[in-house]
């Protein structure tokens, strides 16, 4: 059984029964004296000796901690006692390392007791030599990443650059990178353009561009594959005519709503139509033959036909008898379901209005507000349902109408390209026009228009381009990107319907900007500081060669060997994702500080009786002498 367990059992034992009083149990390392002694074994006659019977007898005593442990938490399991079965996997933890631990404890008390030390010299030996394996490794550990990180919020800030790049990109940050380290980052920088060094940081710098160009044209490939500006603008003409579409649809059926409320027949006044068609075509005073120039045509001619519409219909409205004679003060009216398509006409003519048509649309406009006007009288005549019924169509033919024209001085192009160019321009300056096209396309619009946006933020400027034109330059996507107003982003990411791709494409912004900060390397180097670099170690290592001085040639030999293993290490994705692990201790720290506390709290009597023995034998000795 585990000294650490007997310890606490003989402890016990005392403490009721008196020391020395019954039966006690052997530590490890006397049963295993026992055991040799039993088998015949010669008794060690030197220190070496007596040093290694110590260590193979802590050795001993570490396995049966383990052991006891493993033993402890099956029984528990099979009784059903939760805590004694945590208790026992905790002393089972990590075996190798309990009888490490055991036989460096049990070594370095032996050493201290063949060099004179005494009992409490031999039990603090002991005690520090059993937790060295486990103390000393993790104290080591946390002092470098204590070194490249800093404390617990730069780990959780390394923490989670890592995670940005892996999540964005799928590669993982150099030191430098990760750290934030401005030391670390130098460091970089200056085994990019050092041989030995520059190649794996080139590589690396490379291969990081390639992954967020491929991460970023999965992105545009899953919205709108090959999305250029022409398809961006189609699809913007589309989805514009689509919500015109629409609007039309919603309109007919609003409106259509108020019909419940207003009988088709019904007569009403259309007081403010006239007025306005009056207005539109007004002459001018002292010069009626000029005035003719300058009037419309088709709006004098509906003005014409309207007038003599009423008249029809004031006849017909007049009473028996008078309607012959045209002897009647009544006003003329219109049947309501004339003048509602009266003004669905006049909406039409505003929609597809353009530069070629004989009325300008302003004269559509007023025309379609004086009808508007003229069927709210109406509405609000025949009662308050049918008010809040035409309130309700009203608004949204008006907001609609709104929109609609906002969205002409995007779509009013001859061709697709200059549409898409008009619908993302002024990005910078807020996101109020590429939001009004977004919201007024279906979804499959809006991600053509998110695509070639997204495409277009990475490719690289002209003296950077390929002979293909569709190199990537993480430096031009995080430029533009910053560029481009949060309430762009919103619109033209968060509105695309696909979803988190707003977070996506910020993270990848993130790495481009820790790529920037991190190294000038990753920022498309020229290379004359690299070519500088190369130059002069060759011509130091020829100096070496023809002077024949052998540390010369040494060191210039050594320098590529040192950068390259240099290299690696900040390039290393296992070693950076260890840089920011927490700090944890050994899982044998537990176990292996009990049981030496128990195996040196027994010895320490045990050595006192010994040293008082050798004390006395030597007094004996002595007198003898």
């Amino acid at each position: 059984m585990s000294d650490a367990v007997t310890g606490l059992i003989n402890t016990g034992l005392d403490a009721t029964a008196g020391e020395g009083n019954g039966f006690r149990f052997q530590r490890v390392s006397a049963a295993a004296d026992n055991l040799m002694s039993g088998a015949g074994l010669p008794e060690p006659k030197n220190a070496t000796e007596r040093v290694v019977q110590d260590v193979a007898a802590g050795m001993a005593g570490g396995a049966s901690s383990a052991a006891a442990g493993q033993l402890t938490a099956r029984l528990a399991q099979t009784a059903g006692a939760p805590v004694a079965e945590a208790v026992g996997n905790s002393l089972a933890a990590a075996p190798g390392m309990q009888v490490v631990s055991g036989a460096t404890g049990a070594g370095a008390a032996g050493v201290t007791r063949e060099n004179g030390g005494g009992a409490v010299a031999q039990t603090v030996a002991g005690l520090a030599g059993a937790l060295a394996p486990t103390t000393v490794p993790f104290a080591a550990r946390a002092a470098v990443r204590g070194a490249i990180r800093g404390g617990e919020a730069g780990r959780a800030e390394m923490a989670d650059r890592i995670q940005t790049f892996e999540q964005a990109t799928g590669t993982t940050p150099t030191m430098g990178q990760a750290t934030g380290s401005r030391a670390i980052q130098a460091a970089e920088t200056g085994l990019s353009n050092v041989v030995g060094g520059s190649g794996i940081m080139i590589r690396r710098g490379e291969a990081q561009a390639e992954a967020m160009q491929r991460s970023v044209q999965e992105l545009t490939d899953a919205l709108a594959p090959n999305a250029t500006g022409t398809d961006a603008g189609a699809a913007i003409a589309k989805g514009v005519n689509a919500f015109k579409d629409n609007v039309k649809t919603v309109q007919q059926r609003l409106y259509s709503d108020l019909d419940k409320y207003i009988p088709a027949a019904t007569p009403m006044g259309v007081s403010r139509t006239q007025q306005v068609l009056e207005s539109l075509n007004e002459g001018i005073p002292g010069a009626p033959n000029i005035s003719n120039f300058f009037k419309n045509a088709r709006i004098g001619s509906i003005e014409r036909a309207l007038g003599d519409d009423l008249e029809l219909a004031r006849r017909a409205q007049a009473p028996t008898g008078m309607s012959s004679t045209g002897a009647t003060t009544l006003p003329g009216q219109l049947p309501y379901e004339a003048v509602q398509k009266l003004r669905s006409l006049v909406g039409r003519e505003i929609s597809d209005n353009s530069l070629l048509s004989d009325v300008p649309r302003s004269k559509w406009r007023a025309l379609y507000a004086a009808l508007s006007e003229d069927l709210g009288d109406a509405a609000n005549a025949a009662g308050p349902q049918a008010r809040q019924t035409w309130e309700r169509a009203n608004r949204y033919t008006r907001t609609s109408i709104e929109r609609l024209e906002q969205l002409e001085a995007v779509v009013n192009k001859d061709a697709p390209e200059k549409i898409f160019r008009a619908a993302t321009t002024g990005l910078a300056e807020g996101g109020t026009q590429i939001a009004r096209v977004m919201k007024s396309m279906p979804v499959e619009n809006r991600r053509e228009v998110t695509a070639a946006v997204l495409q277009r933020l990475g490719r690289a400027k002209p003296g950077q381009q390929n002979e293909l034109g569709d190199a990537f330059s993480s430096e031009t996507f995080l430029t533009n990107l910053a560029n481009m107003s949060p309430s762009a982003r919103r619109a033209l990411f968060g509105g695309s319907g696909f979803p988190g791709l707003e977070e996506r494409v910020t993270q990848l912004g993130a790495v481009a900007n820790m790529r920037r900060e991190g190294s000038k390397v990753f920022a498309n180097p020229s290379g004359t500081a690299r070519q500088g670099a190369m130059i002069g170690w060759a011509a130091g290592l020829g100096t070496a060669l023809a002077t024949g001085n052998a540390a010369a040639i040494g060191t210039a030999l050594a320098t590529p060997i040192v950068t390259n293993a240099a290299a690696r290490l900040l390039t290393s994705p296992a070693r950076v994702r260890a840089a920011a692990e927490i700090n944890q201790v050994n899982a044998a720290m537990g176990p292996v500080s009990a049981a030496a506390a128990a195996t040196q709290g027994q010895s320490l009597e045990e050595r006192k009786a010994a040293n008082l023995a050798r004390i006395r034998a030597q007094r004996e000795t002595q007198r003898k002498n």
